[in-house]
């Protein structure tokens, strides 16, 4: 399985994909930048949404870009590590 992301805090990358890979997923940060990131998507299971550093607009776009691939879009009240462990734990139940 794989993941994609967005938001958050740039310096917690790293221990984002940690932890995804903790869960066999393997995962990959895209902090905040000005648009475009629909090129960097790929093709992933999982798009998770930091919902507090991320814009309205970018909300819309990622929900876009996951209904045209298939991926489910989990969003994040919280760009914590703790908050995406806890849906990882959700997330990786259901599969």
């Amino acid at each position: 399985m794989s993941a994609i992301i967005i938001g958050g805090n740039e310096c917690m990358g790293r221990k984002y994909c940690d932890l995804c890979a903790k869960y066999n997923i393997r995962a990959r940060a895209i902090p905040l930048k000005k648009g475009g990131f629909a090129n960097q998507l790929g093709k992933p299971d999982f798009i998770f949404l930091c919902m507090d550093t991320v814009s309205h607009p970018l909300v819309i776009s990622a929900s876009k870009e996951a209904k045209k691939h298939g991926a489910r879009l989990v969003k994040l009240s919280r760009g914590s590590v703790s908050a995406l462990e806890r849906e990882l734990l959700r997330v990786t139940a259901e599969a």
